[in-house]
């Protein structure tokens, strides 16, 4: 059986904070995105699309993703693909309701609550080639396992498991609310040859023997949601040997990049210059295609003569605008919490106050020559470890960079003597 594993869509996504026109054209990456998943299914003769929940964002949907949704399901139909779709968090319950009452076309399978459902998908003969079972969220409030619902597979085809799950142990799962929580040990053991899950935004596989698999947002929502997005293609015609591929599909991607070095920014051109050189150094080291488009958010940090102007809403705004159109972006946030004035280190360095030795601790430490003993691993929000030598290579890390702003901080906003 081959596959096309997506989730977590959310169209017709608000996208609240951004400009009309930047708000427009993510709702059509979004339809976009979807139409490419559609392209890739037809033309690598996939049996099945697999949903694993919110392909909606909410109970609204807009006229225009109404007609589009149903044209590409009808268009799959045409080339004998089969669509599984597990509802989700953001789309959960009746299909009496909400843009669930949609006419799906009789090629759409919909889990809409925890009855579990299990389709047996054939190929373009109409030879059977394997079952997907899935169960859905009755409601965006689900508590319950709903992985343990779900019957175990029998039979000699290749079996295949869909849900949108919050798995304990998966990367990002404390970004998400705890929704049909469920335990990786369990999933390992239930017996299918693949798991196919959403919710977590971030693609990752939790385990390859047998697969359970998150496969990410299909388009990013905000800045959090960095790198490429898409889908994946799956065979698990021989179960046991799966093989799996991730496809970009997205045309937008969210990316955020640190510019530091700004002490000789001390124009808007400069620090613009700047800022350009180093989104060019970053895209350039991506392998994305030409025609994607940038959503950018810069964090400014570090030293910088125009460290003041940056505090103030209106300069940001501006700074953000020429950057959007000079660096060819869909939209550009600029961060400048970090931003501080330039302040001459080596001479409060040999200070005999709090000041001077607080920067002669930092140095020590990042030398290696003394460390905070105090500290735990579960004090930093960084450290995954208990091993001493990485909580002390953290906060050396940590430091490299922050004697201008722990000097800023002490001498005040102005960086003027206490």
């Amino acid at each position: 059986m081959r596959f096309v594993h997506l989730a977590d869509v959310h169209l017709d996504t608000s996208f609240a904070g951004r400009s009309a026109t930047v708000r427009r054209r993510l709702r059509e990456a979004s339809r976009e995105a979807f139409r490419r998943t559609a392209d890739l299914a037809i033309r690598e003769d996939a049996n099945a699309l697999l949903i694993a929940g919110d392909l909606f964002d909410g109970d609204r949907l807009s006229f225009q993703t109404e007609r589009f949704l149903l044209e590409q399901m009808r268009r799959l139909e045409q080339h004998g693909v089969a669509v599984v779709y597990a509802t989700g968090n953001h789309d959960p319950g009746s299909p009496l309701s909400g843009p669930r009452a949609l006419d799906w076309p009789g090629n759409v399978h919909v889990a809409w609550d925890a009855t579990p459902k299990r389709i047996l998908i054939h190929d373009r003969e109409g030879e059977p080639v394997g079952y997907v079972s899935a169960a859905g969220h009755a409601s965006d409030q689900e508590k319950r396992d709903l992985s343990r619902l779900i019957p175990a597979p029998k039979g000699d085809l290749p079996e295949v498991a869909l849900l949108h799950t919050q798995v304990h142990s998966s990367l990002g799962a404390e970004e998400h609310h705890a929704y049909a929580p469920s335990e990786l040990t369990y999933l390992i053991r239930s017996g299918f040859d693949y798991w196919a899950l959403g919710h977590v935004h971030v693609r990752q596989e939790l385990s390859l023997d047998p697969p359970v698999v998150y496969a990410g947002s299909l388009l990013g929502r905000t800045h959090t949601d960095t790198g490429a997005r898409g889908a994946l293609l799956v065979d698990v015609t021989d179960r046991e040997a799966p093989e799996i591929s991730f496809r970009a599909l997205t045309p937008i991607r969210w990316e955020t990049i640190t510019v530091d070095h700004l002490e000789g920014a001390d124009s808007l051109d400069r620090l613009e210059q700047r800022v350009a050189i180093v989104w060019r150094s970053f895209r350039d080291g991506q392998a994305a295609a030409p025609e994607v488009e940038w959503m950018l958010r810069v964090q400014l940090a570090g030293p910088c003569p125009l460290w003041k102007e940056l505090q103030d809403d209106e300069n940001r705004d501006v700074l953000a605008r020429e950057l959007a159109e000079v660096l060819a972006c869909l939209d550009v946030v600029i961060m400048a919490e970090r931003v501080h004035p330039v302040i001459p280190i080596h001479e409060h360095r040999i200070r005999t106050d709090v000041l001077g030795e607080t920067l002669r601790l930092s140095e020590s430490i990042r030398r290696g020559e003394a460390r905070l003993t105090a500290l735990e691993a579960g004090t930093l929000a960084g450290v995954t470890s208990e091993d001493p030598a990485a909580v002390d290579a953290y906060v050396r890390e940590l430091l490299r960079d922050a004697d201008g702003e722990l000097a800023a901080r002490l001498l005040g906003s102005e960086g003027d003597a206490p």
